[in-house]
């Protein structure tokens, strides 16, 4: 059997101090020129070295894990957040855990639990409470915490999150000034993060469009949705003005298109049709799609990035940073011929 490299193999093929390695190994790189860092790397992987995780926890007592606590898998916007904090965690000699809670505040604790069990060095939380009591308990038994897409009031701690209110504003505004004169903001699930989006628009088409806050939102569902039911009554609401949606997120937004193709609505001379998309194809649909989209990779990588910087200072994660947003104005809400 080929005999497995040790440290003391790879400092000496580096020609530095064991102590160095186990510096690297620990993300500590701050007295580290990027020449030894890269060398060191190049050794590893040539001498195909596994760092004993059990030995370096006993006596580092870090697990060099980060446990990530994600509301949903099953659409792509959590995938990007995840990949991008893999990617800062993996660049920094440290390990992910990842957990599903499907917005289900029991799943999340159990989620939180479990990378507990794993003795993780810290936490990254999509959150599925508004209370911010859980997330804060956590951080008072010395657990750092970076919450991630959901902005939580009375957080003091670090999070990174997107403007929605700037985003929405912004596209209802581009509605009106292409002439609609009615719109409806098609929610799909009733949580804490998606009512801030829906309280967004209504305002915006109470002051904009002079809607009451009960005509412009109206709540589809995820599974079984009710997306026909709900063009249909909007297409004969309002005769005769000209009339917008706007979906929450890309599923919903797929939804939408298809059962407007079933029907046969011309877009936009019928309905104008925007939303979120995460995954860039509203683009390439007929007519092309006006679309908000999110820079999830980002949000990621800078949630990753705090984290890993509390890590290293021995405190608690630091700051709130608000990440833009892009809107794409297509011909699905611009004023045209048909």
């Amino acid at each position: 059997m080929e005999k497995k490299a040790t440290i003391t193999d790879v400092a000496r093929e580096v020609g530095v101090s064991k102590t160095t390695i186990s510096r690297y190994l620990n993300g500590s790189f701050e007295f580290m020129s990027d020449k030894t860092r890269q060398r060191i790397e190049a050794v590893i992987k040539e001498l195909n070295y596994v760092p004993n995780s059990v030995a370096r926890t006993l006596k580092s007592k870090r697990s060099m894990l980060i446990g990530v606590v994600v509301n949903t898998l099953r659409y792509q916007v959590a995938a990007q957040t995840v990949t991008g904090i893999h990617g800062v965690c993996t660049k920094n000699g440290y390990g992910t855990v990842v957990c599903c809670s499907d917005d289900d505040p029991d799943k999340e604790l159990q989620g939180i639990q479990l990378c507990l069990n794993q003795q993780v060095d810290g936490l990254i939380i999509i959150p599925c409470l508004e209370s911010p009591q859980r997330y804060l308990e956590l951080c008072q038994q010395g657990i750092p915490v970076v919450l991630c897409t959901r902005r939580i009031q009375d957080w003091p701690y670090g999070c990174v999150y997107v403007r929605h209110d700037e985003l929405i504003t912004s596209m209802l505004v581009h509605l009106k000034e292409q002439g609609f004169e009615k719109v409806r903001f098609l929610q799909d699930v009733n949580n804490f993060h998606k009512n801030a989006m829906a309280d967004a628009f209504q305002k915006g088409a109470e002051y904009l469009f002079s809607m009451p806050p009960e005509e412009s939102v109206v709540l589809i569902g995820r599974e079984g949705s009710l997306v026909p039911e709900a063009l249909e009554q909007f297409l004969l609401e309002y005769p005769g003005r000209r009339k917008a949606v706007c979906a929450v997120n890309t599923h919903t937004l797929f939804l939408v298109l298809k059962e407007l193709e079933r029907r046969q609505i011309q877009i936009p001379w019928d309905l104008g049709v925007c939303g979120y998309d995460a995954q860039g194809w509203s683009e390439l649909v007929y007519p092309g799609i006006s679309s908000i989209r999110q820079p999830m990779d980002q949000i990621g990588i800078t949630a990753g990035e705090k984290m890993i910087r509390c890590l290293q200072e021995g405190g608690m994660s630091q700051g709130h940073t608000a990440l833009e947003g892009t809107l794409a104005f297509r011909r699905s809400t611009r004023q045209s011929d048909p």
